[in-house]
């Protein structure tokens, strides 16, 4: 497991500091080949060299007294194909269901279990992030046209945000 990121003096309010530091840990992930965060509209156009890929968005955000909520969607996708099985009786006695059919059980088990290293990573190595909801998942298939499948998942992040009131004077004399 990595170590704590010692990062408590980091603004993450600040919108750049929050997709970096989120789009970084997912970029070092072994199993993870790109990072962007763009609109799902758009990731669909987008050719990536080598799968799976992550994608992460900002949905909303809500300024609270001391924090910072952000509605965070992140989403792992791997290119699928067609499975045959190319293996005749003599050599392989094991019946397995899903040949004759795309891999898209394979990357929903592998695209999970990459969301739960991620969202374990963010809830228990990050100090200063705080996951404060329930984490939804939603696997899919032939959501886009590019032939990808996965899961989307989405949570709450939440954020110390001090409101530094000393940045600029708000009432100059």
């Amino acid at each position: 497991m990595a170590a704590i990121i010692n990062n408590t003096n980091v603004n993450y309010t600040l919108y750049y500091n929050l997709i970096n530091t989120l789009a970084g840990y997912c970029a070092e992930h072994p199993s993870i080949t790109s990072v962007g965060n763009e609109e799902l509209i758009d990731f669909d156009e987008r050719a990536f060299p080598s799968y799976p890929v992550a994608n992460i968005n900002v949905i909303s955000t809500r300024f609270r007294e001391t924090t910072t909520d952000y509605q965070i969607q992140i989403l792992v996708a791997d290119k699928y194909k067609e499975k045959n099985n190319d293996s005749d009786g003599r050599t392989n006695s094991i019946d397995v269901p899903y040949y004759g059919t795309d891999d898209k059980y394979d990357i929903w088990a592998n695209t999970l279990a990459i969301m739960n290293d991620i969202t374990s990573y963010i809830q228990r190595g990050i100090q200063g992030f705080d996951i404060n909801s329930e984490i939804n998942c939603k696997q899919f298939h032939e959501r886009f046209d590019s032939g990808l499948a996965g899961w989307t998942i989405g949570f709450t992040l939440t954020t110390h945000n001090d409101k530094n009131r000393c940045l600029f004077e708000l009432y100059p004399n």
